[in-house]
């Protein structure tokens, strides 16, 4: 999808607003929302003001028509790349461990607090698969079989740290106030990074991420991750 929108080049931002059925553009297509909506050069204010009013119009042409509270609840592809994500943003991870049958009833009671105004965009949210049996070998902290974990990342997202332990059965209210609770010793404690000493530092330590997607940029569009990009 992001080579459709880059005109076939794979780079590492991609944006295009599309209808609700995910088939058709809505807006242009390019690195961010300013090139999607091409706005221009009139200052970063006026560059802001210009892409808000363009969403703002598409918006009122597809009113909703359900409501805010019974929005899918998040669920990464692998708690390994959650673990990533979170770190990367500096959220906590709230990783649900549940049988089968339980994990799809926890997915929809779990909208209660993942929509919920206090709680919704402050964290982020998986439910382990078969793919995450090996997760609490890169944990520390509570690590039972079964629970709802609040989690806090390690720096560069490879480990972390039970912060809040929670049974299955813990009531929304309750599991918001946990998470509350937790939000706010970790927004004290956790330093904000610095996106380029970040990576000097990850560099000068080894440190790597292997995804299911080679990493890397295709900027010439030839279909192959640019290899003078990926030695850097």
């Amino acid at each position: 999808m992001v080579r459709e929108f880059l005109d076939g080049r794979f780079e590492n931002t991609a944006f295009c607003i599309l209808s609700p059925d995910g088939k058709k553009r809505l807006s242009g297509a390019g690195r961010s929302p300013r090139q999607g909506f091409g706005a221009g050069r009139s200052g970063e204010d006026g560059q802001n003001k210009a892409v808000i009013e363009s969403m703002e119009k598409i918006a009122a042409k597809y009113p909703v028509k359900g409501s805010d509270s019974q929005a899918v609840v998040q669920d990464f592809h692998s708690f390994k790349q959650a673990l990533n994500i979170a770190s990367g943003d500096q959220r906590l991870l709230v990783f649900v461990v549940a049988s089968k049958n339980d994990r799809e009833r926890l997915k929809t009671s779990m909208q209660q607090v993942a929509n919920h105004p206090d709680v919704i965009g402050r964290y982020h949210y998986d439910f382990a698969d078969t793919i995450d049996a090996k997760w609490s070998e890169v944990i520390t902290g509570d690590r039972n079989k079964t629970g709802i974990f609040i989690i806090q990342a390690g720096k560069f997202g490879q480990d972390g740290q039970v912060v809040a332990e929670l049974p299955l059965n813990t009531q929304p209210e309750k599991i918001r106030s946990s998470l509350k609770q937790e939000n706010q010793k970790f927004a004290k404690n956790e330093t904000r990074k610095v996106y380029s000493d970040h990576v000097v530092e990850g560099r000068r330590e080894g440190v790597k991420y292997v995804d299911n997607m080679p990493w890397g940029e295709d900027r010439d569009a030839d279909g192959k991750i640019d290899e003078r990009r990926r030695r850097r």
